[in-house]
């Protein structure tokens, strides 16, 4: 399975500032499928070698017919259970991609089967054909509920002689891919690296380096989505390793092809032009089977000549070609870098009017607005800009605006999701290691089993409950960690790459246009957003002065301040729960007047946030927005109390014992 990550240009800066949104190319469905359709083909031929021959004295069906395999089912004629099988495993493969009813009946009667054989193999291949059926028909839920039901049974593998570590590791490497490849589908960046992280130890385990290679430019690529630039070259320098191991020339410019991109955002030309230079030459090639990486690397190597040689007329002829490649089979995402790199020389050229027609061809080729759509947005800010088209500027400044906005909490919400599935596997994970060292110790006890049960149980209660706070704890203490770390990352990144880009916008206006203005308000606007996330008086002045700074702004919050002006433990957690409950009383609370009261003394740090507001809480079914403030509180030792009635306010208390910072 490949990936591309964003494209040259201003859309690699424009995809660092949107570092961790997790959103994965459309080319990485296109990649998935392919591959899940090579992995089936691949089974079938492997199935037709060593299955189906023990089947050969009924018919002619050794080489997987499906009609043939039918018929003998059909034929009255008594079958074993062994013989029984390997039709149901022919059928439920051979149906996989032309009847997908059919090979899912075939399925669930081989799972059915398997538990009369005890047949664990063929019930974890069985579980997975399910899996596969409902991945082709989008349902992930029910994939994933399949794949992890062939898990627990290739966990019971392990403690069966019967199977050796080559048949526990196949099942494993193709599960944890399979589950990967849905998540990656999904978008869900963090998890599908997760489980393609534990399918590499076996690949290397066994040397299958095809599939490392592949694998670790899977990882590049979601990292790469995710904006850890470090990461996705890391990993794409250890797929090239594998690759030039086998040898194979398509694996070899998977990877360079990606880090041609990287080290022409990096400015390290020499290693970007001979990356792409091994690209052209085995693209070029192989054009009809690998159109889309031809373009990608015409592309590449127009930016190189555009941005480093300014050579614009050898970039034209270069963006021309890659243009002449666009057809309606393109990949979206692909063709929209093809446009912005023809907008891109246009704009060199001034050719203003044709800069803008192929900034809109980029945005409007894809069904789904990206993240990439909005380099193209600041193209055609500064292209009414020169223009002289004010009230375009202003729209294209809203839209790059807007847009950062809503994919940052997109990313935020996503990340904690995803970082709940992997805690609760993790515990999933625990409870079947700890039931099975249960269980052997359990084989092994003969003398006083009815006193040592009943210490083991209480045991394990204890433990188990002590486990279970401790791992809530560190959940709840990494998702506050992800949330600072996230405000301070997108704190930088709109002052830095924000503020330049309207800047930018601002020195091609006229001073005296309302462009002008607009501009100096977006400018100002963003400066607020940028420090109210983390403002750098928090850790200069500490909790007051940050507190007392933020509520000036906000027009309906007065802020009052009691006892002993100095540094506390876990300021920057309580500044981000106060910014918060602000925000949920402006919001949602239609208050006329919010009071925040920050009260420091020798032992303890007190918070009060109240208003006047319709007092629609009730402390007894919190939403999740309270539950989420008050699991904050309690991870760092505080206890939070609310009261609120109708028509009267709320009125949030909130108290923590002090500990030198």
């Amino acid at each position: 399975m490949r990936v591309n990550s964003p494209n040259g240009g201003i859309l690699p800066k424009m995809s660092k500032l949107f570092a961790s949104l997790d959103k994965i190319t459309a080319k990485s469905h296109y990649f998935c499928a392919m591959i899940k359709r090579i992995a089936h083909t691949l089974l079938i031929w492997a199935f037709c070698l060593v299955a189906i021959p023990a089947l050969a004295q009924y018919t002619d069906h050794r080489n997987r017919k499906t009609d043939s395999l039918e018929m003998v089912l059909e034929s009255g004629k008594t079958l074993n259970d062994a013989d029984l099988m390997r039709a149901y495993e022919g059928l439920m493969w051979g149906y996989l991609q032309t009847d997908g009813q059919k090979s899912e009946h075939y399925a669930q009667k081989a799972v059915e089967l398997s538990y009369k054989m005890d047949a664990l193999n063929a019930r974890t291949d069985a579980l997975r054909i399910l899996g596969l059926n409902y991945y082709g028909r989008d349902d992930y839920d029910k994939a994933i509920a399949y794949y992890n039901d062939a898990l627990a049974a290739t966990e019971l593998m392990k403690a069966d002689k019967r199977y050796t570590e080559k048949d526990i590791d196949d099942n494993l490497s193709a599960l944890y891919g399979s589950i990967a490849n849905v998540y990656n589908m999904q978008d869900k960046a963090q998890l599908a690296i997760h489980y393609y992280q534990l399918a590499l130890p076996i690949f290397e385990k066994h040397q299958w380096m095809e599939s490392t290679a592949i694998l670790y430019h899977n990882v590049a690529e979601l990292y790469n989505s995710m904006g850890n630039a470090e990461e996705a070259e890391r990993n794409e320098l250890q797929s090239l390793e594998a690759a030039r191991a086998t040898g194979d020339s398509l694996l070899i410019a998977m990877p360079l092809k990606v880090l041609a991109k990287h080290y022409l955002g990096q400015g390290d030309i020499a290693k970007a032009e001979e990356a792409v230079q091994y690209c052209h030459e085995y693209y070029s090639r192989h054009k009809a089977e690998e159109p889309d990486d031809y373009i990608v690397t015409l592309t590449t190597m127009a930016r190189i000549q555009l941005n480093h040689y300014q050579d614009v007329d050898k970039a034209e002829t270069l963006i021309n070609e890659a243009l002449e490649c666009v057809t309606e089979e393109t990949w979206s995402e692909t063709a929209g870098d093809v446009y912005n790199a023809v907008c891109e020389i246009a704009m060199e050229r001034k050719q203003w009017r044709k800069a803008e027609e192929y900034a809109w061809k980029a945005i409007n080729v894809g069904e789904e607005e990206t993240y990439n759509d909005l380099g193209s947005y600041a193209y055609l800010a500064k292209i009414y800009a020169e223009l002289g088209e004010t009230q375009r500027v202003n729209e294209c400044v809203n839209k790059v605006f807007n847009g950062m906005e809503a994919f940052a909490t997109s990313n935020y919400q996503s990340s904690l999701s995803q970082r709940e599935v992997l805690y609760e596997t993790e515990k999933k994970q625990a409870a079947i290691e700890q039931l099975k060292k249960e269980k052997q110790w359990l084989t092994r006890s003969t003398v006083l089993i009815a006193i040592v049960l009943i210490m083991i149980a209480l045991l394990f209660f204890l433990l188990w409950r002590n486990v279970r706070q401790s791992k809530k704890n560190a959940v709840v203490k990494a998702k506050l960690d992800g949330e600072l770390a996230e405000r301070v990352r997108i704190a930088r990144d709109l002052h830095d790459r924000m503020g330049g880009l309207l800047t930018a916008v601002k020195q091609n206006v006229s001073p005296e246009s309302q462009a002008s203005k607009l501009t100096d308000e977006a400018i100002r606007e963003m400066r607020n957003v940028s420090h109210h996330l983390l403002p750098d008086a928090l850790q200069r002045y500490g909790l007051k002065t940050a507190l007392s700074d933020f509520c000036q702004t906000m027009k309906k919050v007065g802020f009052a301040f009691y006892g002993d002006e100095k540094h506390i433990e876990n300021e920057e957690v309580i500044y981000c729960i106060v910014h918060e409950l602000v925000n949920n009383a402006v919001k949602s609370a239609d208050a006329v007047h919010i009071n925040v009261q920050l009260i420091v003394n020798e032992e303890t740090t007190t918070i009060n946030v109240s208003d006047d507001g319709n007092g629609q809480v009730d402390p007894e079914s919190e939403g999740s927005g309270l539950r989420n403030i008050r699991e904050r509180v309690e991870a760092i030792g505080g206890r939070m109390d609310i009261y609120a009635k109708p028509a009267e306010g709320t009125e949030i208390n909130i108290e923590f014992k002090n500990t030198e910072p």
